[in-house]
């Protein structure tokens, strides 16, 4: 087989059906794709595969446009429809016919029979199947290694359907051509299909791309990857809260290794380590907590701005976006973003924890109300506190503490057990960031205000 070695010809596709949403799987042979196509300086093509027209939908295709812009997976050409391509397939089904490779075959489906092929013509109706000829299709494949299949075991399959849509085979070893795929990256399940459309490559004189063969992708149950499983479309790892970034290094590790215990990876750095050589032969699993773990990672350390972009659209959806966030309330927004990416795994964890912080109205929680309240007086000394702070000339970390730490000695109290107080009265619960950090992001006023009225 022609191993294509010049990187200036480097040519994959991503060929997603419209039948359903984009999936894991899917995704991840498309950033195989991307990575490949991106570390060789070459093209990453996206076609859609859309000739099934009773299942194909264009609310699908919109929606794999959607997973694949949000994963950051820029193609260079395309999209191409395979819809708008049909003439193509049927000249190239006429050239088979007319070079003895395909006949016409007017058996019912599922009917096939040797008698059929012995009388078949290059004329005639029905449709066109493809004339396999005697002998063993032998191929490398740059993950699986050398595959052999003798082709007294492929039967004579359909190109052309009686009419005109082209199968699979016909159309994807087509456009294969015409678009100049050099290395043609995909799923383990298509293996399979791999001898059928070398022999077309052959019957039209093309030459063959590289082939690379991905491993399946297992639930944690080592199954393969469905519904029961939890989600399974890339758009619903958006949805609960998971950044691009995250999941761009997750994805790429399932399945592929760069060799070194490495787990975090830019994309420059993914793009610098990525190779076939790298991928498996054995089935990757998904891990869920795994997830989770790189996305508390990106966010983090993700950037104040890129962080913003990701959550605006998740606090406008709550209800608790106002715009002053961005400029007369910016120091103290990024001061709250800071305190809460220890404490958040998701999108959503900021949304949820920051309630208290952006809400218009502050929820007790009244089992951390009930604890705080045991404290003789604590009220009256979170109202002195309040006092303290309004005549405070700076309003920082350490005049902060100082103030609480001078008042707690005045009162014969642990400075804890103040402490404790003005947290559930800031925030209305017994767990937040540090009380000083609470206190600077809520700002004097509010701080102020929520002591007084505790």
């Amino acid at each position: 087989m022609k191993n294509m070695t010049d990187t200036s010809s480097i040519r994959v596709r991503f060929a997603p059906s419209p039948t359903g949403y984009l999936h894991v799987g899917g995704a991840r042979t498309a950033l195989f794709d991307w990575l490949f196509a991106r570390r060789y300086g070459g093209a990453f093509i996206l076609r859609i595969e859309d000739t099934d027209v009773e299942r194909s939908s264009e609310e699908m295709t919109t929606g794999i446009l959607e997973a694949l812009t949000w994963l950051g997976l820029n193609w260079d050409e395309g999209p191409y429809y395979q819809s708008k391509r049909l003439d193509l397939y049927k000249q190239a089904g006429q050239r088979l016919l007319e070079g003895g490779h395909a006949y016409y075959c007017a058996c019912p489906a599922g009917g096939h029979t040797i008698a059929c092929r012995e009388q078949a013509s290059r004329e005639g109706g029905g449709a066109v199947r493809f004339r396999v000829p005697q002998g063993t299709v032998s191929f490398k494949d740059d993950v699986i290694g050398e595959i052999s299949i003798e082709s007294d075991t492929i039967e004579d399959f359909v190109l052309l359907r009686s009419d005109g849509h082209p199968t699979y085979h016909l159309s994807v070893v087509v456009d294969d051509i015409d678009m100049r795929i050099s290395h043609v990256i995909r799923g383990t399940d298509h293996v399979s299909n791999t001898p059928k459309q070398i022999l077309l490559y052959r019957a039209l004189g093309a030459p063959l791309p590289a082939f690379a063969h991905v491993p399946l992708i297992l639930g944690p149950d080592k199954t393969r990857m469905s519904k029961r499983h939890g989600a399974t479309s890339v758009m619903a790892y958006q949805e609960q809260g998971i950044v691009p970034e995250a999941f761009r290094n997750f994805l790429a590790l399932l399945g592929w290794s760069p060799g070194t215990d490495q787990e975090m990876f830019g994309d420059d750095e993914l793009i610098q380590a990525f190779s076939l050589q790298g991928i498996s032969k054995a089935n990757a699993v998904f891990n869920p907590e795994k997830l989770s773990w790189f996305n508390a990672q990106y966010l983090a350390k993700l950037p104040d701005h890129k962080l913003i972009a990701y959550l605006k659209p998740e606090f406008i959806n709550a209800g608790l976006w106002r715009d002053t966030l961005e400029n007369e309330e910016a120091d103290r927004f990024k001061l709250l973003l800071e305190a809460l990416r220890p404490r958040s795994k998701t999108l959503h964890d900021f949304v949820r924890q920051s309630r208290p912080y952006l809400g218009t109205t502050l929820e007790y929680d009244q089992a951390a109300v009930a604890k705080v309240s045991k404290e003789p007086q604590i009220r009256e000394h979170l109202h002195t506190l309040a006092d303290r702070l309004q005549s405070l000339p700076d309003f920082n970390h350490q005049t902060l503490e100082a103030v609480i730490r001078a008042l707690a000695e005045e009162l014969a109290v642990k400075p804890g057990t103040l402490m404790g107080g003005a947290r559930v009265a800031l925030t209305g619960l017994s767990v937040s960031p540090g009380i000083f950090e609470v206190m600077m992001i809520l700002g004097p006023e509010t701080t102020i205000q929520r002591l007084r009225t505790f």
